[in-house]
């Protein structure tokens, strides 16, 4: 696996994520820490990126918002 860091403004803040690229026969996923949550960016069957978000009563949840920020990001690239 690859890591990188995604830099995604949220609002009006700079913020870096790490990331990770994992890649496969068939495609490739990206897994991101946002606040200790690994959440999953994959291609659905139309081509757009989705995000995979692990739902844990103990985890909060990951404001829908910065997701689609950090998608911005990865359709910038």
């Amino acid at each position: 696996m690859e890591e990188f860091e995604i830099p995604v403004t949220y609002k009006g803040k700079e913020l870096v994520f790490n990331g990770r690229l994992a890649t496969f026969t068939y495609g490739y996923k990206l897994y991101v820490d946002i606040d200790g949550i690994e959440v999953v960016f994959e291609r659905d069957d139309e081509g757009h990126l989705r995000a995979l978000v692990p739902e844990s009563s103990s985890n909060p949840a990951v404001d829908k918002e910065l997701i689609e920020s950090i998608i911005s990001v990865f359709n910038h690239l």
